[in-house]
Order: C-alpha cells, then sequence, then structure tokens
C-alpha cells in the first residue's frame, strides 16, 4: 500500500529522472513483483521508493567513471538474486568495517564484529 505523500513523492521522483534522460526506464513494477521482490530479500520498500519503481523502473544508464556500480540502477526484475543481495548488505558491511576500524584505532581490539 502506498500513502499519498509517499506516491506523490515517489511518482514525481520517476517523471523528473524520465525528463533528464540519462537513463532507460521500463514499465513500473507491479505489485506481485513488489511481493516477491520483498518477499526474497525480507524487507518493504518505503512509500515514495515503491511510488517511486511502480511509475517507473530505472534499468541502466551509461557507466560514470568512479563510480561504486557499473550499473547504479538495481535490476529488480531480472537481476542476479546474489548480485541484489550483495547490493543490499553493502551500506551495513560498510558501517561494520569503519566500526571495526574505529574499535582498532582506540585500541579496544580488532574483535570482528560481523
Amino acid at each position: 500500500m502506498i500513502d499519498s505523500d509517499g506516491a506523490r513523492l515517489g511518482a514525481e521522483a520517476a517523471h523528473r529522472l524520465a525528463l533528464a534522460d540519462c537513463c532507460e526506464m521500463e514499465t513500473g513494477l507491479n505489485e506481485a513483483e513488489f511481493r516477491r521482490i520483498e518477499t526474497t530479500f525480507g524487507f518493504e520498500f518505503s512509500a515514495d521508493h515503491r511510488a517511486f519503481l511502480a511509475a517507473g523502473l530505472p534499468v541502466a544508464s551509461e557507466p560514470e567513471e568512479g563510480a561504486t556500480w557499473d550499473q547504479p540502477w538495481p535490476d529488480w526484475r531480472h537481476g542476479d538474486p546474489e548480485e541484489l543481495r550483495y547490493r543490499l548488505e553493502w551500506p551495513v558491511q560498510g558501517v561494520l568495517s569503519a566500526v571495526e576500524k574505529w574499535l582498532v584505532g582506540a585500541g579496544l581490539g580488532a574483535t570482528s564484529i560481523r
């Protein structure tokens, strides 16, 4: 279910992205696709992100020099599940790595917190 503020924000974001002509857009995700993704990966999209992906699905853009990903947009419809899982876990792993470095720097040991 998408609340009205989230729907408005998500649809506006998709519209602006389409106008920017910076990436290829496909038809947005439908409810069955949202359920499959959320069940498979164990999370729920926020209302605005759900509305954004329902309005249009960005699938490809030109790689940028120095970018973290070759393709910045996850392929929620056809992407490799392991690649999607890696993308979802990447921010958490980055935080854990930073905390471990801080613990070592603070002289609190190199205990792994992962």
